[in-house]
């Protein structure tokens, strides 16, 4: 069956050819709607997600950056300024002087580093409300002076420690010292002096012939703090991890750190089934690690969004995720629900038009369509309308139902009549069988067969029926007792049958009979073969 049926005629009978197209309309309509409002929703749901995430991981790297930018601005500002006034990382009164403000003013720089290719090196923090300067000189051996100094640089401690600090063994030395002249940014290590995990934007160049290398730290937890600002939704969350899968989780003491990660890192290969950006990391790196486009993930039963993308070039450095429920988009899809209005008024009108041509292809089938039913809120007139269309293909008349009217005597042929009509009417395409009706349409009711009552009546059709027919051809049959002109008059209404009807005679024969127009023909035995095979 295709849907070309609809646009062609065919020689079976009505009721299944509307049936049928009616059906397939219906199956069609409906798969369409179904299907074409599925992948709609669907790619809407991921359109939305992957515009909101990709906005979101933009906003994050951009807020990331603006954190950032600003550091490598003032390291360009502090090399230059150290040249031009010729300072070494010895001159530590005037490097403080120089370097406070910026910490001051610049809350997201941690700590600023002058180190020299000989080993000497200057550093200086924020220690409360003063400062700490850290001075290691070459000549010194392993000793480091540590001072401390008030708000106003006045110093008020001076102590000297032992220490095997070398810095030119550290992160950022050694990048700058690669590649001097560029502003590059280390992957997250731990800082030394604090002990907390951060990044350093540092920069080598050349004074005099020897490498300078001019350093700012910046710690993780700056950067998260600004990420976590800027939350995507009342339920999305951003957070920062890095391109060997450590998520950065601030003073979490219930979590193991991992070994080959900076302190602050946990691995999601250590803390499976952990808390949400755990399980994000762990999808991405089980999707191979991806720098664009969305990964779908479950963490607590709750289906998630996930973007991530990398903060620099560097892809086994700083990255940033950004996580959205699977629901905040159905509730953005909610907004655009003239989207999927007009794609189903689409559809519908689509299947209007189908309607219409079915319709059309079967107005004047419909309109001569047989009345096969009676309608037992007007029965009686149902019955005169009957009658007065006469005996036909779907209608026939017997006077009785088993008493012969000439002879005065009960007749099993009048019986055999009457039940050769219901074999007919299953075995085609059903019909009405008016009982106490004579053949020229006169109304003679069912007193003439002479039953006890009703009851009585309704039985021996019953009993007729199942042994002659079957019982199992009840179910399309069904018979009743009905008012007309002050007689009762009986009506049998006869569905098609599903398979092949045969009637049984008082010698156990059985007959195939169909309906031709008004009368009903016994086929032979081949005759009936076929008909079965085209018919059932």
């Amino acid at each position: 069956m295709t849907p070309f049926s609809l646009l062609r005629t065919s020689s079976g009978p009505i009721r299944s050819r509307l049936l049928r197209d009616l059906v397939l309309l219906v199956l069609l309509t409906v798969g369409l709607l179904v299907a074409i409002n599925i992948l709609l929703i669907n790619l809407i749901k991921e359109d939305l997600a992957e515009s909101r995430i990709e906005a979101a991981t933009a906003l994050v790297r951009d807020e990331v950056r603006g954190l950032l930018l600003p550091v490598e601005q003032q390291l360009l500002i502090v090399r230059d300024g150290l040249a031009a006034a010729g300072l070494t990382p010895a001159d530590e009164g005037a490097l403080n002087q120089r370097l406070t403000p910026i910490l001051a003013h610049m809350g997201q720089i941690a700590g600023a580093i002058d180190a020299s290719a000989d080993g000497a090196e200057y550093f200086l923090r924020r220690d409360g409300d003063g400062w700490m300067s850290r001075l290691h000189e070459p000549e010194t051996g392993q000793l480091m002076r540590i001072t401390r100094w008030d708000a106003a640089l006045r110093p008020q401690e001076t102590l000297e420690e032992a220490s095997e600090h070398d810095p030119r063994t550290r992160p950022w030395f050694t990048a700058a010292a690669d590649r001097p002249g560029a502003v590059l940014w280390t992957r997250p290590y731990v800082f030394e002096s604090t002990q907390v995990p951060g990044l350093t934007a540092s920069l080598g160049w050349m004074q005099s012939g020897e490498l300078r290398v001019t350093a700012l730290d910046v710690t993780i937890e700056t950067i998260v703090a600004s990420i976590e600002r800027h939350a995507v939704a009342a339920e999305g969350r951003g957070f920062l991890f890095s391109g060997a899968g450590g998520v950065y989780v601030p003073e979490d003491d219930s979590l193991p750190p991992d070994p080959d990660q900076a302190s602050g890192f946990f691995s999601v290969h250590l803390t499976p089934g952990g808390p949400l950006v755990f399980d994000a990391v762990s999808a991405w790196n089980q999707a191979g690690r991806p720098a664009q486009g969305l990964i779908r993930f479950t963490s607590s039963g709750v289906q998630w969004w996930g973007g991530f993308r990398p903060l620099t070039e560097d892809l086994a450095g700083g990255w940033a995720g950004v996580v959205l429920p699977v629901s905040e988009t159905l509730a953005i899809l909610q907004s655009r629900w003239h989207i999927v209005a007009l794609t189903v008024l689409g559809i519908l009108l689509a299947s209007l038009g189908m309607t219409t041509l079915l319709v059309r292809k079967y107005h004047r089938q419909l309109r001569d369509m047989p009345k096969l039913s009676i309608d037992r809120r007007r029965a009686a007139e149902d019955l005169r309308e009957l009658i007065a269309s006469g005996e036909g293909t779907h209608l026939e008349f017997k006077s009785t139902m088993r008493m012969n009217l000439h002879s005065k005597v009960m007749g099993r042929e009048i019986e055999m009549a009457w039940l050769k009509a219901v074999a007919a009417f299953l075995n085609s395409e059903g019909g009405i069988l008016l009982l106490g009706v004579s053949d020229d349409g006169a109304a003679l009711g069912l007193d003439a067969d002479k039953f006890e009552n009703e009851d009585k009546c309704r039985l021996h059709f019953k009993n007729l029926l199942n042994h002659h027919i079957g019982a199992e051809y009840a179910r399309f049959v069904r018979f009743d007792l009905y008012d007309l002109d002050g007689l009762r008059v009986g009506v049998v209404e006869c569905e098609r049958s599903d398979t092949p009807t045969f009637l049984h005679d008082d010698k156990n024969r059985e007959m195939f009979i169909i309906r031709n127009g008004p009368s009903n023909i016994e086929l032979s035995i081949s005759r009936a073969l076929k008909y079965i095979r085209s018919r059932f």
